[in-house]
């Protein structure tokens, strides 16, 4: 296996939630946030509520070996939701919006296939459907290598609006979901990130980076256990300031001279 990592700056900034979307029954009420504030400047007073402050998206290249023996590489996008407080428990994510860019046809291995967790152990639990495989999760993953190992995942579930499991790519407003919330497989931990949870991965032969996730938009709702508020945001990914100045100098570089 190998794994060649990659960087673009971006920041990823918050917003109010234009809908309220829960697919399932939690037994307590939901609190939207109602802020816009982006997380670059943002300082939490003590007395202020836990949150998930943003996404995170880690981008590699990494070869794996497929039931069928062959080699595959492919380029990778991990995506996460980060938070300032370890308490906080993920329930799901909607109103998903891909820009162009990342709406491409993304590698399912040959025995992992389809968007929700799947991998079926035994000789099905192959190294492409661990670290290849296109799938997303409300967490249950490792936190430090978020492999696809079997069981990980377990009780993550579509919306139909996600457009289905074999979908080649997330349908706009797509989501996903706990569907056993009493498991808190949501539950932040350390990632290579910092503080979060896994939410997906974007796995293709094609070229692919964190540039491609730029204009991504999405909302999720969150907790901290059982019997506790849910609280939702809208988040999104941007270039960051330093990001935007060298994309416009290269444009100035490479601009024909006129005559």
């Amino acid at each position: 296996m190998v794994l060649t990592p990659t960087f673009l700056g971006l920041v990823a900034t918050r917003g109010s939630a234009t809908n309220l979307k829960f697919p399932f029954h939690s037994g307590v009420p939901t609190m939207r946030k109602l802020t816009t504030i982006s997380v670059a400047a943002c300082a939490l007073g003590s007395g202020a509520a836990a949150d998930m402050t943003q996404i995170g998206l880690d981008s590699y290249s990494i070869t794996a070996s497929d039931f069928d023996g062959a080699a595959i590489t492919v380029n990778v996008v991990d995506m996460y939701m980060l938070s300032d407080d370890n308490a906080d428990v993920l329930l799901n994510i909607y109103n998903l919006v891909l820009p162009g860019s990342a709406q491409l046809t993304f590698y399912q291995s040959i025995t992992g296939a389809g968007w929700a967790p799947n991998n079926l152990g035994g000789p099905f639990d192959t190294e492409a459907t661990r670290v290849a495989d296109s799938f997303v999760s409300i967490g249950g993953v490792d936190f430090d290598v978020p492999e696809q190992s079997a069981g990980a995942g377990a009780g993550t579930a579509l919306d139909p609006s996600f457009g289905g499991s074999n979908a080649d790519f997330p349908n706009e407003l797509g989501g996903w979901f706990n569907s056993n919330p009493p498991s808190l497989i949501g539950q932040v931990g350390e990632t290579k990130l910092g503080l979060g949870v896994f939410i997906g991965r974007f796995s293709s032969t094609q070229a692919l980076g964190i540039e491609n996730f730029v204009g991504t938009s999405l909302e999720a709702t969150w907790n901290q256990g059982l019997g506790t508020p849910g609280i939702q945001d809208q988040f999104s990914v941007i270039p960051a300031p330093g990001a935007v100045a060298l994309l416009a100098l290269a444009g100035l570089v490479s601009a024909p001279r006129r005559r």
